[in-house]
């Protein structure tokens, strides 16, 4: 019996040491900032710049223009895809939309965007209004922040709208230049959500957190079960941004009420293309975060994600003219509110 238990031991030790070596070697070979497949290079890309200020990274140049698939992406001397900015507002109420490709106008028009439609249905309501987008593909939660520290202030807003998606929980923004037609290219590269592939819960969220070498075997068995069944997808993920996302978010609310600005945020989903919408518990967990530091919002995972009939996509994680529009009509109702605070 002894003999059997020192046997169980030596056997359990070296599984044990075999473990931490595979994770040591994993954090220094795998560190999971992974580069996209192919080029990632931003479309009308001669209209970015990178920026002095190391957080943001990247930005859009000045009264710059391109053509994109016969597009006009021109941008205002503020560094924003939207009309000319003035300092004045005069007696109009000034919204300003802080986000990502969503807010930029993702291979739409800009009068298409939900900002712009917004616009111009609280005007066409007797609203004094107007709306500045300053959106930049690719942005996150981190560079947003100090975007705002920077730039919204001098602008006086009345209310300050925050958009969200998904994607702001799963992305590390780098940068990698290269001259290409003497042109600027600017290659974000992503870290990326991981499949649960064992049953979520206590044990397996602090794994999945704390352990290179079991992330790496959920998405071993994820490739493995997507060979044999092409459709498969995952009732739940691992987002590797999402602790820094809510540290950013909190910053954020905290800025806002520091220098006195009205602050709301809009939550966009990506399509849900099947019975299970993996995003969901996001959603859930942005909600709570938001209602516990009493900041309203609006999710729009319902509204958008309810017209299954529906061509309202760009692709899977931004909407066409018809899904800004209905992103809009939502918007034209929770904002009024704000509208009448003094």
């Amino acid at each position: 019996m002894r003999r059997r238990w020192i046997g169980i031991s030596i056997a359990l030790f070296s599984t044990i040491l075999t473990l931490l070596f595979l994770e040591i070697l994993l954090q220094i070979v795998a560190p999971f900032q992974f580069r996209p497949k192919r080029e990632s290079v931003i479309f009308a890309s001669q209209t970015y710049r990178l920026s002095r200020n190391k957080n943001i990274l990247y930005e859009l140049t000045p009264d710059s223009l391109a053509l994109f698939k016969g597009i006009e992406f021109r941008v205002n001397s503020a560094g924003f895809r939207d009309k000319p900015y003035r300092i004045l507002k005069g007696d109009k109420k000034r919204i300003i939309f802080v986000g990502d490709s969503l807010t930029y106008g993702w291979l739409i028009p800009l009068e298409d965007t939900y900002h712009k439609q917004l616009e111009k249905i609280l005007q066409g309501r007797g609203y004094k209004v107007e709306t500045m987008g300053m959106g930049v593909v690719g942005y996150n939660l981190i560079q947003e922040y100090f975007l705002i520290k920077e730039r919204v202030t001098r602008f006086n807003p009345d209310l300050l709208v925050l958009q969200i998606g998904p994607n702001d929980f799963e992305r590390t923004v780098k940068i990698k230049k290269t001259a290409i037609q003497d042109r600027l290219l600017l290659t974000p590269y992503h870290d990326f959500k991981i499949p649960y592939m064992f049953p979520k819960n206590g044990f397996t969220r602090f794994l999945m957190s704390q352990s290179h070498l079991f992330k790496f075997i959920n998405l071993k068995l994820y490739w493995l079960r997507k060979k044999r069944e092409e459709k498969f997808a995952p009732k739940d993920i691992f987002l590797m941004g999402e602790e820094a996302a809510f540290r950013y978010l909190d910053r954020i609310i905290d800025f806002s009420r520091n220098v006195k600005i009205p602050l709301a945020v809009v939550i966009f989903p990506f399509r849900n293309s099947d019975d299970h919408y993996v995003h969901a518990t996001l959603h859930e967990k942005i909600a709570r975060r938001l209602r516990r530091m009493k900041i309203p919002f609006l999710d729009l995972n319902k509204p958008l994600n309810s017209l299954m009939d529906r061509n309202i996509w760009v692709d899977g994680i931004h909407p066409n003219r018809d899904g800004m529009e209905i992103a809009a009509r939502e918007l034209a109702d929770f904002i009024p509110p704000f509208l009448k605070q003094k």
